[in-house]
């Protein structure tokens, strides 16, 4: 499997043991998740997916930012504590992902995580990575970029570009990009509640050291995949490479994967143009699956433009490719109950392809165009093919389905008892003497058994509800 690795800059051929070890960095829990958290969550949680089908054991990390500037800030604007407002919003990041039918996965908080953190500071102090700067309250603790030969490798920024980015200021640093490893607690910490004991007075993490504890912690080190969004490239993922390959003296990472931004008709997402979509507005309107698919239908090292029209076009695809699956599945049940010899014409396998596309450096556009290739042929052949290739068809079609993470709560098409054989023979011959009246009371029966009876042109047909 190909992918494209940020640090290589390259389509890189992985090479990956039986389990597959992946970090990806979560949100700050500080409001509620809007759709680029969305996107960054589907893509490595469909990749997971992948990596399973492909017989590997996947341990998937993705953590939780419960410490944090905005956190602080908005608990102080509310008279509340710091992780009264982060637990809040991770719970309700875990209902819209609930919805997104996103798999679990381990998701550590910084706040579980402060004596690892406390150590790994002191570790790269004594190696001389780090300084303390005296503050009101403390101590700042800062990693020396200087002292780290091979900082700017992963972004590929020069020493100029990297200058230029939004960096801390402080006057006391030794030098502009040096980054915080422990900040000194200052007034609105402690009206937050949002500090810790530590060798340098009360305080809390950087940003940055977060990830590296958490991740090696879990995963050991080096681990496979880190994942994230393009906007982390720099400075969090440089910083914390740099951080983390003091404290271990190896490379992290064997592969750094990064997806692109989301942008709303034509425009980046932001607070100042008032466009931020959220996960559950769209959700409540169109449906977690409608939303799922429209995430993966770019790629995912290509910006997506997100637009109503666009939701509402993949919320039609996602159905087609559904009622596709369920044409085939009933065709099936109908056959079998009915004991019909059916021998007819092969739909074709698309498997291959659909692989490929994955192999592909995660080609999820290719790979959604031979779902709804497969799709076209079922229902094209759905009454004239074998009940075999039917078979076959479900349950390719399914397994593709399964792995997008497109499906969900699906219930096949049931076998039906002598009972019910009668009565939708009983209700095919009300229709056709048109006694509609007593073809609706036996629909509503089955209906009232989650039963969904469908009339079509070679008669009835029934899917669960």
């Amino acid at each position: 499997m190909k992918l494209f690795d940020t640090m290589k800059k390259d389509l890189i051929e992985l090479d990956l043991e039986n389990e597959v070890r992946i970090y990806v960095c979560g949100i700050t829990a500080y409001d509620y998740s809007h759709i680029g958290h969305a996107r960054n969550v589907v893509i490595f949680d469909a990749l997971r997916r992948y990596l399973e089908f492909r017989g590997h054991r996947v341990k998937i990390v993705q953590n939780f930012t419960d410490i944090d500037d905005k956190i602080i800030s908005r608990a102080v604007n509310e008279g509340k504590k710091a992780l009264e407002i982060s637990n809040k919003f991770i719970n309700e990041f875990l209902k819209d992902i609930e919805e997104l039918n996103v798999k679990e996965c381990i998701r550590p908080k910084v706040s579980e995580y402060i004596p690892q953190i406390i150590r790994a500071v002191e570790k790269l102090i004594e190696k001389g990575f780090a300084y303390t700067v005296r503050k009101e309250n403390g101590y700042d603790v800062y990693f020396h970029v200087p002292a780290f030969e091979s900082y700017g490798k992963l972004s590929g920024l020069s020493t100029q570009e990297l200058e230029r980015h939004r960096i801390e200021p402080d006057p006391q640093k030794k030098d502009k990009r040096d980054f915080a490893l422990w900040k000194s607690a200052k007034e609105e910490d402690f009206r937050a509640e949002s500090y810790f004991d530590s060798p340098w007075g009360p305080g809390r993490p950087g940003w940055h050291i977060e990830c590296s504890i958490m991740s090696s912690d879990i995963l050991g080190v080096p681990f496979d995949i880190h994942g994230g969004g393009m906007d982390l490239v720099f400075p969090h993922h440089e910083n914390e490479r740099a951080q983390s390959y003091a404290l271990f003296d190896t490379e992290p990472v064997r592969y750094w994967i990064h997806n692109n931004f989301i942008t709303v008709n034509g425009e980046k997402m932001s607070k100042s143009l008032g466009n931020i979509v959220k996960i559950r507005d769209v959700v409540e309107k169109y449906g977690g699956l409608a939303l799922r698919y429209l995430l993966i239908s770019a790629h995912y090292r290509h910006p997506l433009d997100y637009s109503e029209e666009k939701v509402i076009e993949a919320k039609k695809s996602y159905e087609y490719l559904l009622n596709s699956l369920r044409n085939a599945d009933m065709e099936i049940a109908h056959i079998k109950t009915f004991q019909v010899g059916r021998e007819g014409e092969e739909i074709p396998s698309l498997m291959d392809g659909f692989v490929e596309a994955l192999e592909n450096d995660f080609n999820t556009p290719r790979a959604l165009a031979v779902m709804h290739e497969l799709a076209s042929n079922i229902n094209s052949r759905q009454f004239s093919a074998s009940l075999k290739s039917l078979e076959k068809a479900f349950d390719e079609l399914y397994t593709m389905m399964d792995i997008m993470g497109l499906i969900k709560d699906y219930g096949r098409s049931p076998l039906l008892g002598e009972e019910d054989r009668a009565k939708i023979v009983e209700r095919e011959e009300a229709r056709r003497m048109k006694d509609f009246k007593t073809a609706d009371m036996i629909r509503d029966e089955f209906k009232n058994r989650g039963i969904m009876l469908v009339d079509t042109k070679h008669g009835t047909r029934w899917y669960l509800a």
